[in-house]
């Protein structure tokens, strides 16, 4: 149940942003309106609460899926790949699997971390005194929040490729070719 709460409140807050805020094209191409600006100043203290439940709900999902990719990575496919080696087992595609999934958990953790800097600027800014600095930190956040996304699609995806090694290898290691 909270954790339906939790995707409830997310995409609740990822539409707000979105129909408050606009594309983000526009914000870098086309100078704000008077109109726009007022829009901004009437939904500020909305907007702020909205993003103030995004970022609690993001910092739970953080936790959870960091520990998850950690766990992935240092009890499955590193003890796994070391047996490997010691039982002088042919591994080098999971090995290789392994080393690119640890690169992509790096550059996970980079993009979060600069999600994470983004959104705690945003949040300070003050958008009835300032909507057009509050638009350009949203924008930005919505940015670094896209790549947190692609990083974790990323992480999925080396994760099904180890996965799909894996029974390559259970495979030729049952017909005794390993």
């Amino acid at each position: 149940m909270k954790r339906i709460l939790i995707l409830a409140a997310t995409f609740g807050a990822l539409l707000m942003a979105t129909l408050l805020f606009g594309r983000i094209a526009e914000a870098q191409t086309a100078p704000m309106t008077e109109a726009h600006i007022a829009r901004i100043r009437s939904n500020c203290i909305e907007a702020q609460s909205t993003l103030n439940q995004l970022h609690s709900s993001d910092a739970l999902l953080r936790v959870n899926r960091g520990q998850l990719y950690e766990y992935i990575s240092t009890k499955l496919m590193a003890p796994f790949n070391s047996r490997l080696a010691l039982n002088h087992l042919d591994g080098a595609t999971l090995v290789t699997v392994a080393k690119t999934y640890e690169d992509q958990l790096g550059t996970f953790r980079i993009n979060y971390q600069q999600y994470e800097e983004a959104m705690s600027r945003t949040l300070k800014i003050n958008c009835n005194n300032q909507p057009v600095a509050f638009y350009d930190s949203v924008a930005d956040t919505r940015s670094k929040r896209k790549k947190v996304h692609d990083s974790t699609l990323l992480l999925q995806k080396t994760i099904q490729d180890y996965k799909d090694q894996f029974e390559i290898f259970a495979q030729k290691f049952k017909e005794g070719k390993a």
